[in-house]
């Protein structure tokens, strides 16, 4: 990997660190500059064995169960994924634990002349300071999460991907992917590479011929998810083995079931080691902050980031099966469709409440909560201390930025 080094150091702490990095978004498409960019500094993606996890919903939590149980059976493993959920540094992980801020400076001040001089943006940025990082560590395997789309995805500089795996197909970013459901699994279809294995999971038929479509012009071993019976309770049966999951939410059995086919191919194509006790007990335990995390017993409180249709059709399904009187707090981004999560929603409730949030990028939860016919009230914290007195459960849902919001101000009242 080119080495680009500062005469003098650029960022002396982490917070100025960050703000610079996060302050460089994205202006417009360019994938194929910045496989120009990674070719200057001689492909450093290419020297991991890279798993590339694209698809709509479920993509994070199909990295989680995947890398536990990878480092279950003795696997040093690297994670890059977004959003971040408390802290940017949670974006690159070794091993379950967030990049040190040590390390993240250095890289990054390292690199610094060549990031400006190429005018690279944030997730760039993170790219080739997760490849340095993992480098250094010496991971076995690095788990990619796909930003949006798969083709121009920055992620998607990868040549050699030992597994592509497409979650699930839904509405989320149609209008910048479709417009219809098989041009936005054409575009995910990007992470496919020759004579490179790739997984699919809760697909239509229709979709996943596409894919197979696809994986047989790349000359690439196709597989799917196969059946599985949920036994409630975070107990199910894959491939006639029973399995436990610490979530009790339904949907996180497709996600957790979609890691443990992912391991049996890895197993199939690279003869990677697996002991059946290590894998089932990670996989018992694992637990990803934000999607359907229960963070309190009295009133039971929840968080899930459902933030499109497809995952406000999973929260729901979960939901029916807690035989409480639930209220939601509730808040979104403006670009998103919060109106057809709401609807969706809205009959799993007593009382909802639209709330602002600490974006800019927030929606007008006050003149939405009139026009739809919801409760507003402007402080969402506030709120959650004066319905905990008489509530059986709340739910925070909505924008995962909302809910990382949420997150950190309920540990930080906590603390004190």
């Amino acid at each position: 990997m080119e080495k680009c080094y500062n005469e003098t150091m650029k960022f002396r702490d982490i917070q100025s660190a960050l703000s610079w990095i996060m302050s460089r978004r994205s202006n417009g498409n360019h994938f194929e500059r910045f496989q120009r960019v990674m070719k200057k500094l001689d492909n450093p993606q290419d020297d991991f064995g890279i798993i590339h996890v694209g698809g709509t919903n479920g993509k994070g939590s199909t990295v989680t169960y995947l890398r536990d149980m990878l480092m279950s059976l003795g696997y040093h493993v690297g994670t890059l994924q977004s959003p971040h959920f408390l802290t940017h540094l949670d974006r690159i992980r070794f091993d379950a634990k967030n990049i040190k801020e040590k390390a993240f400076l250095d890289i990054l001040n390292e690199y610094y002349n060549f990031f400006e001089k190429e005018s690279l943006s944030m997730f760039e940025m993170d790219y080739i300071i997760m490849c340095a990082y993992f480098k250094k560590m010496q991971a076995d395997f690095v788990i990619v999460e796909v930003g949006m789309g798969g083709i121009y995805d920055s992620t998607n500089v990868v040549h050699h991907p030992l597994l592509s795996i497409i979650t699930t197909i839904g509405h989320d970013h149609l209008k910048e992917l479709g417009p219809t459901l098989k041009d936005v699994t054409i575009n995910k279809c990007g992470i496919i590479k020759d004579a490179c294995p790739v997984l699919v999971g809760k697909l239509s038929k229709a979709l996943k011929k596409v894919v197979k479509k696809e994986a047989l012009r790349h000359h690439s071993p196709y597989y799917e998810l196969s059946e599985y019976k949920d036994l409630g309770n975070g107990n199910f049966i894959y491939k006639e083995e029973k399995y436990h999951i610490a979530s009790l939410a339904s949907y996180q059995i497709h996600n957790a079931a979609l890691a443990l086919e992912a391991l049996f191919v890895l197993k199939e194509n690279y003869d990677i080691r697996l002991e059946k006790v290590l894998y089932k007990q990670a996989l018992g335990k694992t637990l990803w902050a934000g999607r359907f995390e229960v963070l309190d017993r009295a009133p039971l409180l929840i968080l899930d980031g459902a933030h499109n249709p497809e995952g406000a059709k999973a929260l729901k399904k979960s939901l029916d099966r807690i035989p409480l009187k639930k209220i939601l707090i509730f808040s979104a981004l403006k670009r998103k469709d919060y109106e057809a999560v709401l609807e969706i929603l809205d009959g799993a409730f007593k009382k909802i409440y639209l709330c602002d949030f600490e974006s800019k990028e927030c929606f007008d939860a006050e003149k939405e909560a009139s026009r739809l016919g919801y409760e507003y009230h402007k402080d969402y914290y506030e709120l959650y201390e004066s319905l905990k007195k008489e509530a059986t459960c709340i739910v925070v849902s909505g924008s995962l930025y909302f809910i990382s919001a949420f997150y950190e101000r309920y540990q930080q009242r906590r603390i004190h």
